[in-house]
């Protein structure tokens, strides 16, 4: 009994392709490529922002090379699910994550933008994270409410 249970949970040999995770993967290797031509120093700005706080022993503000690179990299992976909720509208299929998407997408975007006026020298990190974490809540809490309200 527990047995068919757990394939019917689990849906155990039930296969089904899943071209969206192929084309996610592929947009995230686009992306990841994107960053390392934009920063072909990534790399070595790491290991060495790494190296210094090692050296200091505390938390040191990250080169400009790297910065640029978190708001790019987060930003399109950002943009990349507002994609994958089109394309889930498009093919029509799993209709109940592109709520998901979209507002993972809002969130990243949102973290990008956030980095990038660490950057600027307008937010702290501390502030980056406090805020990111307060949208990121409430994010959760609207796609739980919106989830409840049509899952009827």
């Amino acid at each position: 009994m527990a047995t068919q249970e757990r394939e019917a949970c689990f849906s155990v040999g039930l296969r089904k392709k899943d071209y969206l995770g192929l084309i996610s993967f592929g947009i995230f290797v686009i992306i990841v490529g994107i960053v390392f031509v934009a920063n072909p120093d990534l790399v070595s700005d790491f290991s060495s922002w790494i190296e210094q706080m090692t050296d200091k022993q505390h938390l040191i503000r990250p080169v400009e090379g790297l910065i640029k690179a978190a708001v790019l990299f987060f930003g399109l992976i950002g943009l990349s699910d507002f994609f994958k909720a089109g394309i889930r509208l498009w093919i029509a299929e799993a209709r109940r994550q592109v709520l998901g998407d979209i507002l993972s997408g809002v969130a990243l975007v949102l973290f990008a933008y956030l980095i990038h006026l660490y950057g600027s020298n307008v937010l702290t990190w501390q502030m980056v994270l406090a805020t990111e974490a307060i949208v990121v809540g409430l994010l959760v809490v609207l796609y739980s409410i919106v989830r409840y309200v049509f899952s009827k």
